[in-house]
């Protein structure tokens, strides 16, 4: 057992009417694509031939099921993907009893329940929809904005066969002006757009100098002719010319006009009015507000009266972290010693024109040092990023004296001037820690968390967990990047005191699906590490997955492991979907572990009162063996581990926080730097 008690807390969710006999029984739709497509794209491709065939219809394994009948339904036509054009026929199969408790079979229908949400919110009036989400109230109003307040929700089957909301009190700032009207006034450029025909919305990339009477377009228009000839112009002054693009492919730019497209503003944008606006929400306040909403959609849309779930809940044991010993916190190491430490050089490169090293961080990291047992040499780069091949020559001989990890101490920089230099030092192996200046000894906080952050860049262990735990070996795999050319990678804990972080060079690829010979690949790296470490294989592995797990992305990893004896456990870990909980009696506390239907848990890693109303993270147990509550265990004390963090804990544990952080740093810098980079050095935390 490990909790430490049980207490009872209410969740963001309600149970509604049963489905009746029909709901039960969808249509199913074979689905006939030509030409037939790539293993990768037949998923994605059912969910597009799904939103096109219209209704209350989804995706179900290899075809379609629909709460609406056929005779509605578009069962034949085209689509594009990826720049392939596909036609696509659907075959009516007859209806197919579905049943709640077998969980691939409920997981349909709650995809059914989902669009049945969507369908029934767009037809309501009065109130804004998008999505999932409902705004039926004025909160705030100032010159050409309003604030609305509502709801997300969320709509799904329970084992039971009845439907289960979620309901979360949001707001949504809506512009009432044109983006020319916005900018008349003086406001700076928003850096999102919608236009103001349709709620399509667009990254703002810059205004144009073209004359939108002259500009063409492919098919010979203008661009003021183009939309003259859809009738978007009636009413509307066309204004200048703006270049826009998708945010799923911004690389490319598109021609717009000022006059058609509306500011889609955030609290940063209207930070003027941000005292007056109070959208924060006291946990009692939102709980009312949960159920007030509740009711009212469950009177809308027809699904009964709601009535509020509660759970049974546990306090899962405190972590204890290893510095050279105890700590209740990374920094704590900085005194009494690091986890791991050998010899070490370091340099500074100063780029504010003072020279050598501040009296207070020399000290603390000889103190640091002293404490771990390990020596410490510190250097000084005399060289300037502007100095070009002379720059790179100082760093290599920097290389060639053992420095390991370079400390940059500068005025504030712009994003891609940091990048740049980032990207310089990585080429020689250097990972880089950047300081801004002015830096006074009182900020102590801000100056231990850089320093922790160049110890871990330099390869040094600062914390390790202390207890027993199932796997030896965890795992953490994210997708992501810049743009739409985004990597897959993973970084992970060695031993069962996760006395190792390491990371996996990252495969570049299109989507947030990672191939599954990739995710092998990353996985038997890790392996190796292991191997190389420990001297043999590990005999369970916990493999984290950021987000929901793309169908079939880990079954060649699973089969590679089944083959050489080694268990495992596969976790998909989901930032948002987790909803809130809230205590029935007294307060919640970091460790709670709430488990759910389906080999599904939430899991409470951080909570501080003053943030507002806490938000678990979602945990479904895709794989694997082990106990639910031994793997909630785990993955509550893995969020300790993470190195660069001082003071505060993050909310995911250690090796899916570093994958996320290792794929999004490689997606601003590149790969091609990474050759010289040893698998020990963090250099994106």
């Amino acid at each position: 057992m490990n909790h430490l008690g049980k207490t009872e807390v209410f969740l963001n969710r309600f149970a509604l009417r049963p489905l009746n006999p029909e709901e039960l029984r969808p249509w199913r739709l074979e689905v006939v694509l030509d030409p037939p497509p790539g293993r990768e794209e037949v998923y994605p491709l059912l969910a597009q031939v799904a939103r096109r065939a219209g209704g209350v219809t989804v995706r179900m394994g290899d075809g379609l099921a629909s709460w609406s009948p056929p005779e509605v339904l578009v069962l034949e036509g085209t689509l594009a993907r990826m720049g392939q054009t596909y036609a696509y026929r659907l075959y009516p199969k007859g209806r197919k009893p579905l049943d709640p408790k077998d969980p691939g079979e409920r997981s349909a229908l709650s995809s059914l329940a989902r669009r049945l949400l969507q369908e029934r919110l767009r037809r309501l009036e009065g109130v804004w929809v998008e999505g999932l989400a409902v705004y039926r109230r004025e909160h705030a109003r100032g010159p050409g904005w309003r604030v609305l307040g509502g709801a997300v929700l969320d709509l799904w089957v329970s084992d039971s066969g009845a439907f289960l909301l979620e309901v979360d009190p949001a707001y949504r700032i809506l512009c009432e002006m044109s983006l020319e009207a916005w900018l008349a006034q003086g406001h700076p450029l928003p850096k999102r757009v919608r236009n103001a025909y349709d709620r399509r919305t667009w990254e703002l990339l810059r205004l144009g100098e073209e004359d939108p009477k002259e500009l063409p377009l492919p098919g010979g228009l203008s661009l003021l002719d183009y939309h003259a000839s859809k009738g978007r112009l009636q009413g509307r002054e066309g204004g200048r010319v703006a270049w826009v693009a998708d945010p799923k492919d911004p690389r490319k730019p598109i021609p717009h006009l000022t006059g058609l497209l509306v500011p889609v503003l955030t609290l940063e944008d209207l930070h003027e009015e941000e005292g007056s606006l109070a959208l924060s929400l006291p946990w009692e306040e939102r709980r009312r507000r949960t159920r007030e909403i509740a009711s009212w959609i469950g009177r809308r849309l027809g699904l009964g009266t709601p009535e509020a779930v509660r759970a049974q809940a546990y306090r899962l044991s405190i972590p204890k972290l290893m510095g050279r010993r105890a700590v209740s916190k990374p920094a704590d190491a900085l005194r009494v010693g690091l986890y791991r430490a050998q010899e070490t050089a370091l340099a500074l490169l100063r780029l504010d024109g003072a020279q050598g090293w501040p009296e207070f961080l020399r000290r603390a990291l000889l103190q640091a040092f002293g404490a771990s047992g390990a020596s410490l040499r510190l250097h000084t780069l005399h060289a300037h990023p502007s100095q070009g091949l002379a720059f790179r020559e100082a760093l290599r001989k920097a290389k060639e004296k053992g420095v390991q990890a370079v400390l940059v101490l500068t005025p504030p920089m712009a994003w891609e001037d940091r990048n740049r230099l980032k990207a310089l030092l990585l080429r020689e192996g250097l990972p880089s820690q950047i300081l801004n200046v002015p830096l006074r000894e009182e900020e102590r906080h801000r100056w231990e968390n850089a320093l922790l952050g160049l110890l871990a860049k330099a390869g040094l262990q600062v914390v390790a967990l202390s207890g027993a735990y199932p796997a030896e070996l965890a795992v953490g795999f994210d997708a992501g990047g810049r743009e739409s050319f985004r990597f897959g990678g993973a970084a992970c804990a060695v031993g069962g005191d996760g006395g190792h972080l390491l990371w996996t060079l990252p495969e570049a690829q299109a989507g947030e699906r990672i191939p599954q010979e990739v995710v092998w690949d990353l996985l038997e790296e890790t392996l190796w590490a292991f191997r190389r470490k420990a001297g043999r294989l590990p005999s369970r592995v916990l493999l984290l997955r950021d987000g929901r797990v793309p169908q079939d992305e880990f079954a060649l990893a699973l089969e590679a492991l089944a083959r050489e004896g080694i268990a495992y456990d596969l976790v998909s870990v989901r930032k948002s979907g987790g909803g809130r909980v809230y205590p029935v009696q007294g307060r919640l506390a970091d460790g709670l572990y709430v488990p759910l239907e389906d080999r599904t848990f939430l899991l409470l890693t951080v909570h501080r009162d003053f943030r507002g109303t806490p938000r678990p993270l979602k945990l479904v147990h895709e794989a694997g063996d082990t106990p639910l509550e031994a793997l909630a265990h785990q993955i509550f004390h893995l969020t300790r581990l993470y190195p660069a963090s001082g003071f505060a804990f993050p909310r995911l544990p250690a090796p899916l926080h570093l994958a996320d952080r290792l794929v999004k740093e490689v997606g601003r810098l590149g790969i091609r730097h990474l050759k010289e980079v040893d698998r020990e050095k963090l250099f994106f935390v």
